[in-house]
């Protein structure tokens, strides 16, 4: 489960590169904003089994990394950081599951994406964003 996990970095370094070049990684939103789109994964992985415990446990989930993302946008942005690494770690725990609902191989993918975009996001000091700090 190597290349899913290489993937899963690179594809995280080239939405980094695509946030600089756009001038979207001095928007304070975007952050928070691709924390909570990575949370919903899970459910909408759970929606497709058509597992409605799994449904509600992993809304619950994403629900969690949404309050979060929030608490990062309104007082210091290290939670965002915090979260998506703190996903990371969910992701390592759903991947070992045997009844998770996501594909084999997304586990070590959002692995990668996670802690690669946390840890960016763990460097971003408040004067990057434009209308300074929060």
């Amino acid at each position: 489960m190597l290349l899913p996990l290489f993937l899963g970095v690179a594809f995280a370094l080239l939405a980094i590169a695509l946030f600089h070049l756009s001038g979207m990684s001095r928007d304070r939103a975007a952050g928070p904003v691709t924390l909570v789109a990575i949370a919903l994964f899970y459910p909408v992985f759970a929606v497709e089994n058509g597992d409605l415990v799994q449904v509600l446990f992993h809304a619950a989930i994403a629900s969690l990394f949404t309050g979060i993302a929030i608490l990062g946008y309104r007082t210091r942005f290290v939670w965002i950081g915090l979260g998506l690494i703190g996903h990371g770690v969910f992701d390592a725990i759903a991947h070992a599951s045997l009844d998770g609902p996501a594909p084999d191989w997304w586990g070590p993918f959002c692995i990668g994406v996670d802690v690669v975009l946390g840890a960016w996001l763990l460097t971003i000091r408040p004067e990057q964003f434009r209308g300074g700090s929060r």
